[in-house]
């Protein structure tokens, strides 16, 4: 893994540290997310010459099988995040690059590493079969 800042524009795959709202938050009229925790960045765009960014959180708890990808032990400790990290495939934020929700570690980056190709198509895969809608989280 190689960044050559530490704000660099995020690709699809990397995992990054973001304040992720829940859509449940969302509904009840939060406009910022509890936690700052890792997240999957799904894809990007541009939109009128702004970069957009869809991420889908990972967590330990509150999920449902169903709806959420193990990620393999290797992977894990590659990225140094908690054994029992998921991703969450059908809750997806999307907001303008940087964004007041990235946050830096202690190195000065948001980013925390990159998923395998095979494991992020297959979040992909899954959010597309399902046509999961982001929540578009304001600036």
């Amino acid at each position: 893994m190689t960044t050559t800042s530490s704000w660099t524009k995020p690709q699809p795959g990397q995992i990054i540290r973001y304040v992720y709202l829940w859509r449940w938050e969302h509904k009840t009229g939060r406009e910022d997310g509890r936690k700052i925790r890792p997240c999957l960045v799904v894809a990007t765009y541009e939109h009128r010459g702004f970069l957009r960014v869809i991420t889908a959180p990972l967590t330990t708890r509150d999920y449902t099988p169903e709806n959420s990808i193990v990620i393999p032990q290797p992977v894990i400790d590659k990225l140094r995040l908690d054994p029992r990290a998921r991703i969450i495939w059908n809750d997806l934020n999307e907001f303008t690059w940087v964004g007041p929700d990235v946050r830096a570690g202690t190195d000065g980056s948001p980013l925390i590493g990159h998923l395998p190709e095979k494991l992020w198509r297959q979040v992909i895969n899954k959010i597309v079969e399902h046509r999961v809608p982001p929540t578009r989280r304001s600036e």
